[in-house]
């Protein structure tokens, strides 16, 4: 009985399903609690793997499975992103989306140094460490009614502009690495490429796609087929010219927008992305990077995992904190601000798991950027509420 059972488990199949169950678990207990399920999924992972009972281990399906999710993450994150959330905040979005950056990027580089690490290795770390989720940022704003509100509006035009820059870092450090060398020269030369690259796409998707969109974005012209065909062309051209893929998938998600369609087909559409992005394959990506942690990383490197997670929290906190005062919004809300900005989730682990990937970071460096993205992602929430209960904040919410 017990060899059967055994035997069992090892069918991929098994693996698979049990992952999936796994999740919808989580999220049906955790939404009474307004966790992000992110800490969940990671949580489960760890248990479930190696590191703990031993019973998933990372296989050939699942890692399939998992850049699939990633495609779909970082697509609905496209998908999710109103270009009007720019143009409404562009100063706020610009001064906290930059600021944002640079802090938690500097801190998180020079703490990687100053522990032993070598340069690639800090910046692709540094890079990691000072991304924001859209997916998270969205859930604690609704959490907190904050989503309808100009502060809502503001914290989503900086996440937007937040992630553009981390794809352009991102986008320098993939190229670089498959150089094998790096200089100033290469750098500005793969930040013209990505911005040539930007400045193409959008205008395909903003200027040329719209004038076709009527014979795809129906019922029977297919419109979910098509836009997952756009993404996958999109991440094909960015591979191509040796960027991240994930950049095209970004872009792609950014056309489908419901001035191109009617709101219930864009609506199903969104549904859709939503159901396989975050029920099924998302959450497939974020266990696969649990499975991959060892927990002993913990035992052996406590003061770095402290000081790296301080480099994260606090440089993204006064990063965003500064950004915002500089672009003339309150102190209360400038901090509010600063906290919200700095749950991670799956952004941090997608560039953990490309830099595994390429051999840039070790599995114990992946270790430590999931100990880290929980620890910021579990602690934004929180935090947040505290401080909004407690300064009995009067928002305007937008017309």
């Amino acid at each position: 009985m017990f060899t059967n059972i055994h035997n069992i488990i090892q069918i991929p199949l098994f693996n698979i399903l049990f992952l999936v169950t796994i999740a919808w678990s989580i999220a049906v207990f955790l939404e009474r609690f307004r966790i992000p399920l992110i800490i969940g999924e990671l949580m489960a992972g760890i248990i479930i793997g190696p590191a703990v009972l031993k019973i998933v281990h990372p296989t050939p399906e699942i890692d399939l499975l998992a850049s699939l999710g990633m495609f779909f993450l970082i697509f609905y994150a496209g998908l999710e992103t109103d270009p009007k959330h720019l143009r409404n905040t562009l100063k706020t979005s610009i001064w906290v989306g930059t600021m944002g950056i640079i802090f938690p990027f500097a801190l998180g580089t020079f703490t990687i140094l100053y522990f032993g690490g070598n340069l690639p290795q800090a910046i692709l770390i540094g890079a990691a460490v000072s991304g924001t989720s859209m997916v998270t940022k969205l859930r604690i704003l609704s959490d907190l009614k904050l989503d309808n509100s100009k502060l809502g509006y503001n914290m989503m035009g900086a996440a937007v502009f937040d992630n553009i820059l981390i794809f352009l870092i991102i986008s320098v450090i993939i190229k670089t690495s498959r150089q094998g060398t790096f200089t100033i020269l290469d750098g500005f030369y793969t930040c013209l490429e990505v911005l040539l690259f930007f400045a193409i796409t959008l205008t395909v998707g903003y200027v040329i796609f719209p004038k076709f969109s009527k014979y795809f974005t129906t019922r029977r012209g297919k419109g979910f087929t098509f836009a997952l065909l756009m993404g996958f062309l999109f991440a094909i051209l960015a591979e191509s010219i040796h960027l991240p893929f994930i950049l095209g998938t970004y872009i792609a998600g950014l056309f489908v927008r419901e001035e191109i369609m009617s709101h219930s087909l864009f609506q199903k559409m969104r549904d859709r992305f939503m159901a396989i992005s975050h029920g099924f394959l998302g959450p497939i990506f974020i266990m696969s990077i649990a499975l991959k942690t060892d927990l002993s990383v913990i035992a052996d490197n406590p003061r770095f995992i402290l000081a790296l997670f301080l480099a994260a929290f606090v440089g993204k906190l006064l990063g965003v904190y500064l950004g915002a005062i500089f672009a003339g919004n309150s102190k209360t809300d400038s901090l509010i601000m600063g906290f919200a900005m700095n749950g991670r989730g799956e952004i941090e682990l997608i560039i953990a798991l490309i830099g595994l990937q390429l051999g840039i970071i070790t599995r114990s460096d992946l270790s430590v950027l999931v100990m880290v993205a929980f620890a910021t992602t579990f602690s934004a929430p929180f935090i947040l509420n505290h401080i909004k209960n407690g300064a009995k904040l009067t928002l305007a919410k937008e017309d």
